[in-house]
């Protein structure tokens, strides 16, 4: 880095790169968006004229040649992340990397490795902890953790020492998704390991960042790992985290609802937009600005979300098109992540999601496909989630 302005490359250049990726990258003035690689050269000519960059390749390996680039973004399928951060660390590059960073354990452990031999940062885009709403619901769940208060109208039947469960934190997330949109590739057990790998790894990461300093020591899971499924994951100070992932639902309400329970109180966001707060004295609703609003008049909450949504499909029988025509994106936390990497970069400091946090997500969702098929409670061994590489 030989200015305030950081080089960078994004390998891989599909739907999601252009939705998030491309677009971040190239409207910063503190980065130069310099190189796009795809393996498909159609697809990388067309990002590189869309986003303007000058350089273009088939060959990820070219751009590890390039002195000037000082951080990649990976958003390819995720069997072929292992090497190209190996390549990068070699090159003594920063990196930012889609989930899953590693689709198994022993690539999780090369990753560590790799990063940490070469001295650079890794930062995985587990993006959900970066998200301003659950920022706010994790704030919001603290403070009342560290100095209850509780409505004067609250129901106690009898005054008494509470039982050592009702003292324990809950986190529920509910996933609806639509798997029609879904390509073969995630699914693919060589490419994309199914839903658990590629999906549920962000919420897996999300109740170890919420809990942290707790540690998951049990997991048990049900259902499919290619598709809907549910894991339950205690930690060792006794919170506990339950996803429910459907892909039967529809696009026609959020996909994402969070819920934390604890010490009489209920926390609850909604999707990325909207958290409301029941059984604390005072505390009013907060809501969250999209990342890309195509009507920005139309209010705030969940329910002003519908109303855009609404508005946006009406008359539509393209709805891939729309995605590019009238984009409509809430803020899951990728711009704020990418912020907090490049931060990391210029002044060295830790990485908003390592690769530690990177291998943990892997590790969980594997023991969770375990837990799934064995149809049984499996522990989570200290030694296994804190690899001494």
């Amino acid at each position: 880095m030989k200015t305030d302005r950081l080089v960078a490359a994004q390998i891989g250049c599909g739907k999601f790169a252009w939705q998030q990726d491309l677009k971040n990258l190239s409207t910063r003035s503190d980065v130069m968006l310099k190189w796009v690689c795809d393996v498909d050269p159609d697809a990388a000519r067309r990002a590189a004229e869309h986003f303007k960059a000058p350089c273009q390749t088939t060959d990820f390996m070219e751009i590890m040649k390039d002195p000037e680039v000082d951080f990649i973004k990976i958003a390819t399928s995720h069997e072929v992340h292992l090497p190209i951060i190996e390549a990068a660390a070699r090159a003594g590059k920063h990196i930012f990397c889609e989930k899953p960073m590693a689709m198994t354990n022993e690539e999780g452990w090369k990753i560590i490795s790799a990063v940490r031999r070469g001295g650079v940062k890794i930062c995985v885009d587990l993006n959900r902890r970066m998200s301003p709403a659950i920022q706010a619901l994790r704030r919001q769940w603290l403070a009342q953790a560290a100095d209850p208060k509780h409505q004067a109208w609250r129901y106690i039947e009898k005054q008494r020492e509470p039982l050592p469960e009702e003292n324990l934190p809950h986190l529920l997330i509910r996933i609806q998704d639509e798997s029609s949109s879904y390509g073969l590739g995630h699914l693919n057990p060589l490419s994309g390991g199914g839903e658990i790998i590629g999906e549920s790894v962000h919420w897996l990461d999300l109740a170890c960042w919420f809990f942290a300093p707790q540690l998951p020591c049990e997991i048990t899971a049900w259902g499919s790992s290619r598709l809907s499924h549910g894991i339950f994951l205690r930690f060792d100070r006794g919170a506990g985290m339950t996803l429910d992932f459907s892909c039967t639902g529809t696009f026609d309400f959020p996909k994402e609802l969070y819920e934390v329970t604890d010490n009489a109180a209920l926390f609850r966001s909604h999707g990325f937009v909207e958290n409301t707060y029941y059984g604390i004295p005072g505390l009013e609703p907060e809501y969250f600005p999209l990342q890309s609003d195509p009507y920005p008049e139309m209010g705030q909450g969940v329910d002003a979300l519908m109303r855009r949504y609404l508005t946006r499909v009406q008359g539509c029988t393209n709805a891939k098109k729309l995605e590019t025509t009238v984009p409509m994106i809430v803020d899951k936390g990728h711009i704020h992540m990418l912020n907090a990497f490049l931060d990391a970069i210029r002044k060295d400091l830790p990485s908003p999601c390592d690769e530690l946090a990177g291998f943990r997500a892997t590790y969980l969702a594997q023991r969770a496909i375990e837990a799934l098929e064995s149809k049984s409670t499996l522990p989570i061994p200290i030694e296994k989630i804190t690899p001494c590489i």
